[in-house]
């Protein structure tokens, strides 16, 4: 029997944290499902039907309205705009369709390792050297998943903007600008040191273990 199921008849809040947990368990298990039904199904979608999602930069005024108010908007522009393409070169398609399913994965890692946290937990084994190494592989995954999805998006997004204009020039409304979007960077980080710490957290255990 495990730590945690000894624990489990000693009062109510250790009854309340294990369904707190078992709660984070299924979230997590439902979003990655949601998550890979999804995203399979756009991609899938997309490449049937001949067309590429994307999000690109724009560099638009915002139009003339009518200020009924007491405050005034001085200046402002559109950055970014969510299209769908069609007629896109070969290459292109394929650079967006690897960015978005990088980007697939790098959710699904979020939640597989939410999910085989909150699962160890309740089996009161959270410090195991397993689980160490499948955070840390998460959070390698989603460093690599995101430098793909970031950088072969804004990649595509620069071709598209060509390919959309004919070639870009000064005044276009697509340039060749765009941003990184750095959370699952961060996040992969986040896991890799928390994959350290349990890691960390198992030998002090095998060691107080040895002790008893």
């Amino acid at each position: 029997m495990s730590q945690v199921d000894q624990l489990a008849g000693k009062g109510p809040l250790v009854a309340v944290s294990r369904a707190t947990v078992w709660v984070f368990l299924a979230l997590a298990v439902a979003a990655g499902l949601l998550c890979l039904v999804l995203g399979t199904v756009g991609v899938v979608t997309s490449l049937v039907n001949g067309t590429t999602p994307l999000t690109m930069a724009l560099d638009l005024p915002l139009p003339t309205a009518t200020n009924e108010g007491s405050a005034t908007v001085v200046s402002g522009s559109y950055d970014s705009a969510s299209i769908v393409v069609s007629g896109l070169a070969p290459g292109t398609v394929a650079l967006a369709t690897v960015a978005r399913v990088a980007s697939v994965l790098t959710q699904l890692a979020i939640s597989a390792s939410i999910a085989f946290i909150a699962w160890r937990l309740l089996r009161g084994r959270a410090f195991r050297r397993s689980l160490s190494l499948t955070v840390a592989f998460a959070g390698a995954i989603l460093l690599i998943g995101g430098l793909l999805s970031g950088g072969l998006g804004l990649l595509g997004a620069w071709m598209a903007a060509d390919q959309l204009v004919g070639g870009v020039s000064i005044g276009s409304p697509w340039p060749i600008i765009g941003t990184v979007d750095g959370t699952p960077l961060g996040i992969g980080v986040c896991l890799l040191l928390v994959g350290l710490a349990f890691e960390y957290g198992e030998r002090l255990q095998r060691d107080t273990e040895g002790l008893v």
